[in-house]
């Protein structure tokens, strides 16, 4: 029950795929004391290329884990459409709170930004600890590829970006749409989502000229990081990734 367990629930994302099947270093670690695998446990692999790889653990010392090459398959937990979020710079605890949640649904790349009201420095932002925990996050739910969380750009920055998207979101506070006349299916899709004191008006009217629609999320004023998550759980739905 121990391997089917592995098999079915533990994936480790390396650099590259290793044809001599040999883990050393912070994946024969990961492996031998976080997971405490044993031989004959079975284990997947992904450098992010959108395949599983499936092995055997065949072998275990001190300074390596030695693989059995068994299976290459397409992973199917990874969506098929492309989310990518744009949120106005964030807490740390909050914007690492929505790297996990945001993995955990699907989210292609997160791209902080800076708006009239954020509340904090770009300097506060630790982008390696938020990769670190996108690809936790990415391992924990089996997904195929890590989610990159890039370096803060600025509004005007994040306005030309968002320019090459199929679909557009721009999540405003003083409401719009509905999320379901807002959204188109298919296609690559940017959700724009502002900080802890939300877009100043001189931001919306900007967006809204540029022809960017607001879209709402109810009568509640959801705080930052919860609009986050609700509105890339809302795009993955209405595309069928939670079905």
């Amino acid at each position: 029950m121990a391997s089917l367990c592995l098999y079915q629930m533990r994936k480790i994302f390396v650099d590259k795929i290793d044809e001599s099947n040999v883990l050393t270093g912070d994946d024969h670690a990961h492996v031998s004391v976080v997971l405490r695998a044993r031989v004959g446990d079975r284990l997947t692999l992904c450098d992010g290329d959108g395949y599983d790889y499936d092995y055997e653990i065949v072998g275990i010392d001190r300074s390596s884990t030695r693989l059995r090459f068994l299976d290459k398959r397409e992973c199917d937990a990874e969506p098929k459409i492309k989310v990518d979020l744009f949120v106005a710079m964030l807490k740390a605890d909050k914007l690492e709170w929505v790297a996990q949640k945001c993995t955990e649904l699907g989210v292609n790349s997160i791209h902080p930004f800076m708006s009239d009201h954020v509340q904090v420095k770009k300097e506060s932002l630790r982008i390696d600890r938020l990769n670190k925990i996108c690809k936790e996050a990415a391992q924990q739910c089996g997904r195929g590829k890590i989610p990159t969380v890039f370096e803060p750009i600025d509004f005007e920055q994040m306005q030309t970006l968002v320019k090459s998207y199929d679909n557009v979101l721009f999540l405003y506070e003083k409401g719009g749409k509905t999320f379901s006349e807002g959204i188109k299916s298919g296609g690559s899709t940017a959700i724009i989502i502002g900080s802890e004191g939300g877009f100043s008006d001189r931001e919306a009217a900007e967006l809204i000229a540029a022809g960017i629609g607001p879209v709402g999320l109810g009568k509640r004023i959801l705080r930052a990081e919860t609009a986050c998550v609700t509105a890339v759980a809302l795009a993955m739905y209405e595309n069928g990734e939670l079905k």
